[in-house]
């Protein structure tokens, strides 16, 4: 706009000055001077104004074209330079290029592609080059990473061009690993029972046994360079780095055996409990993580090690003994406590158990239900219809008849109405949100407690305000009825005979008629039940099956096929909704003379609904030979020792059959060829580690293609004799080397010097680590203070002595002369 004002103006003035000049030619009759002056420096001003504009209009094009013709000089001269960088990140940067075609041939690299192949691989095929490549790439990834020759790179796939770039990123994966690998752990370590086990020893004795236990513990922890500490009597902790953690997830947890190994060689049943967890985060929340983890353990019967680490599953290792019987009641009458405070603060109570509720979930639920009622609390079963088995549904009909009163207390869970936050549910026989009657109604509380008897699972009730879990326990309903005795207070438990009948009928199921499972507090807790009127004839009436059940079995029972000479498989053709039928009819089986372990199969379908599609149910049992937990585990099932089960989705009969026929004949068929396999780990049901065992050529494959076994050749043979002979020699070294140690702590006493108060009383007690140091300082000889254990608290003046393990059982007494400071 600035650009044409003068313009403006000068057409403005031209204008103004002819108006006037024709304005005083038309009207002035005397024309003089002035008016020719007037007109004139009128057009003179207006030509020149118009000149000027004119002037600095073009003046102002001019510069501006000389502008552009510049910039267009710089972007030539750039371009120059631009091809040159793309020229040298084509050519010299470190990033790799290649340009494939459609058959995924390399058709151009750039020079550092050969540095990273360490070659030219035109015309070569990616999925020759790096399998990590190729199947990103038919992914369609847009962005990933791949290792080639011990190197890293980030790799950009542009799809549409067929191009792939790689940037070396090793030096930036190496540091994450080295963070990765240096993630802190933190482990909780417990004796599991070692107190009861070994009260009939004399306190010498067990602190022997003890310092056997910890010394183990402890080699190993310096085997994994991990750091140990005593936190009380029977407990450790263990820190580690993620690296560490690794390796012993490698070892699986070897300790495990070594612990068992010593309760083995005592007579006494003494396992092993911990807990790891391995997470980036503050300390307290790893502690908390790691406490979890070992309670975990503990409440799926000890043996065994729960490590927990970020964005991974919860992985168990060990437990390959059946849970430790308890011998005292120490457990139930504190848990039985803890149930009867969260009972009577309560507004009012429900009981709820499992979905397709079997004898023993009842059971539970009845007894459950007394106790309750002694603390004058409202209090509702719930019984949601078609969800219990067809036992049960049958016992509930005879409840109905012979016990109307007790009806009243079953309800169903959509007419409930008065839940609040005072509140109580009561889940028994389960510890699985996921499988409970009403997973709704359960969700509307915000106080539960748990009683049960299954191996727990990472999937348990979150925060519960009482928990009681026993994997030892034969059944549910043993615990309840060992908690009517605390409970018991004044006699204002009421249970009928035929109630204790029905808890009783649910302990004989879960222990298969007192078979299974069976320890001195299950014959106890029978004994139990038996005072308040347990009937064993009704119970008998009560797990009667009906016509129609029983002409089923006795027809599976015609059609049964004999696998390998030890297997019982019935396929049962007709759709069930109740999968208990399958176990009736696996358990008559197992009846059959020289049937070691017996399978049945059937379509399930809870609805029974034809348009569904049916799940494929395998209900197995066996005798003790025969582990069928793990035949069902590699279907998808899991289970105890010989009892367990699997639903298959996606399958049919003759599949799942023919599968199953599969697994038995490479685990089990032993004809004219026979593996010899040299097993590198401890294998379930068939050996320990260093075992040379015979096996199916099809089972002793599956070993050696799992890295669990080795062929017994000549070579490993002679491997296994050398390592064991190294082995011996370095035990009998070690020995040697502690007997010597031993003579030594036994020829020397160390002093150690306390502080006397006024009253000639000491100040505190003599520790561990002040004998340690004191003896190291005084001879030269370096004692770990975790292998030191003291029979008495030392806290006077006098000559004690104290045991120091130092290997097996190698133990030295140390004495000690403690002397006033």
């Amino acid at each position: 706009m600035k650009k044409i004002i003068p313009l403006i103006i000068s057409i403005a003035l031209l204008a103004v000055g002819m108006y006037l000049s024709v304005d005083i030619m038309i009207n002035a009759t005397n024309i003089g001077v002035y008016h020719y002056v007037v007109f004139s420096l009128t057009f003179a001003v207006a030509i020149a104004t118009g000149v000027f504009a004119v002037i600095f209009l073009y003046r102002k094009k001019d510069k501006k074209i000389n502008w552009l013709k510049n910039r267009l000089d710089q972007w030539s001269n750039l371009s120059v330079h631009v091809n040159r960088a793309g020229d040298e990140v084509f050519s010299e940067l470190p990033i790799g290029i290649i340009i494939y075609d459609e058959l995924f041939d390399a058709k151009w690299i750039n020079k550092f592609t050969k540095t990273i192949f360490d070659g030219d691989i035109i015309e070569k095929n990616l999925k020759d080059l790096s399998l990590e490549l190729r199947d990103n790439i038919e992914k369609d990834n847009q962005s990933f990473i791949i290792s080639i020759q011990d190197h890293f790179y980030d790799v950009i796939h542009i799809q549409d061009n067929r191009i792939i770039y790689l940037f070396d990123t090793t030096q930036r994966e190496e540091i994450k690993k080295k963070f990765y690998d240096s993630t802190a752990a933190l482990g909780l370590i417990a004796l599991d029972n070692f107190d009861s086990e070994t009260k009939s020893f004399d306190l010498q004795e067990a602190t022997r046994i003890k310092g056997l236990y910890f010394g183990k513990i402890s080699e190993y922890a310096e085997k994994f360079q991990c750091y140990l500490k005593s936190s009380d009597d029977d407990s450790l902790i263990l820190f580690m780095e993620r690296s560490s953690l690794e390796k012993m997830i490698e070892d699986k947890f070897s300790v495990l055996e070594s612990i068992r190994e010593i309760s083995k060689n005592h007579g006494i049943r003494v396992t092993l409990s911990m807990g790891i967890a391995c997470w980036n985060c503050e300390s307290k929340e790893l502690g908390q993580y790691a406490q979890n983890a070992i309670d975990l353990a503990e409440k799926r019967g000890g043996d065994q090690v729960v490590v927990n680490i970020q964005n991974q599953k919860i992985q168990y290792f060990g437990a390959k003994s059946n849970a430790i019987e308890k011998n005292n009641l120490v457990s139930a009458r504190s848990h039985t406590m803890a149930l009867k405070e969260e009972v009577e603060k309560s507004s009012n109570v429900y009981i709820m158990t499992h979905n397709i509720a079997d004898a023993d979930a009842l059971g539970a639920t009845i007894g459950t239900l007394k106790l309750v009622l002694a603390s004058n609390k409202p209090v509702k079963a719930i019984i949601d219809a078609g969800k219990v088995d067809i036992t049960v549904q049958q016992i509930l009909e005879d409840i109905a008849v012979t016990e109307p009163e007790l009806t009243q207390y079953f309800i169903n869970s959509q007419s409930v109405n008065d839940i609040n936050n005072d509140s109580l549910l009561i889940v028994v026989d389960t510890q699985s949100p996921r499988i409970v009657m009403s997973i709704d109604f359960y969700n509307k509380f915000k106080r539960v407690a748990v009683i049960d008897h299954h191996r727990s699972s990472d999937e348990g009730f979150l925060d519960p305000v009482m928990s009681y879990v026993e994997p030892y326990a034969s059944s549910t309903v043993e615990l309840i009825s060992e908690m009517l005795m605390f409970y018991n207070i004044k006699d204002k438990v009421k249970i009928t005979p035929f109630e204790a009948t029905i808890m009783l009928a649910g302990l004989v199921v879960d222990t298969n008629n007192f078979t299974f499972r069976c320890g001195t507090r299950t014959f106890e807790a029978a004994s139990n039940l038996r005072e308040y009127g347990a009937d064993m004839v009704e119970i008998r009436r009560l797990l009667r099956n009906d016509y129609k059940t029983q002409i089923t079995i006795a027809k599976c029972l015609e059609n049964v096929e004999i696998v390998l000479d030890h297997f019982a498989i019935c396929v049962l053709n007709e759709r069930i909704s109740d999968k208990t039928l399958l176990a009736k009819i696996s358990e008559s089986i197992l009846n059959i003379n020289n049937v070691e372990a017996s399978f049945t199969l059937a379509e399930y379908d809870p609805e029974l609904d034809s348009e569904n599609e049916p799940l494929i149910a395998i209900s197995a049992r066996s005798y003790k030979d025969i582990n069928v937990q793990v035949i069902m585990e590699e279907l998808g099932g899991g289970g105890h020792l010989n009892s367990a089960a699997v639903q298959m989705a996606g399958s049919n009969l003759e599949q799942a059959r023919n599968e199953l026929i599969t697994i038995l004949k490479r685990d089990y068929e032993i004809g004219d060829e026979v593996m010899k396999v040299i097993l590198l780990e401890d294998v379930k049901g068939r050996g320990v580690k260093d075992q040379i065992i015979d096996v199916a050529v099809g089972y002793g494959n599956y070993l050696l293609s799992n890295k669990k076994g080795v062929l017994a050749t000549e070579e490993n043979l002679q491997k296994l004799k050398e390592a064991k002979e190294q082995a011996l020699l370095e035990e009998e070294n070690q020995k040697k080397l502690m007997q010597k140690i031993k003579e030594e702590i036994e020829e020397k006493c160390v002093n150690v010097y306390i502080k006397l108060g006024a009253d000639g009383k000491p100040f505190g007690h003599v520790t561990t680590k002040q004998i340690c140091e004191e003896f190291e300082s005084q001879t030269g000889i370096h004692i770990d203070k975790r292998k030191v254990e003291l029979p008495v608290e030392i806290n006077a003046l006098g000559v004690f002595t104290a045991n120091v393990s130092l290997y097996k059982d190698i133990v030295a007494n140390l004495e000690i002369n403690v002397l006033e400071k």
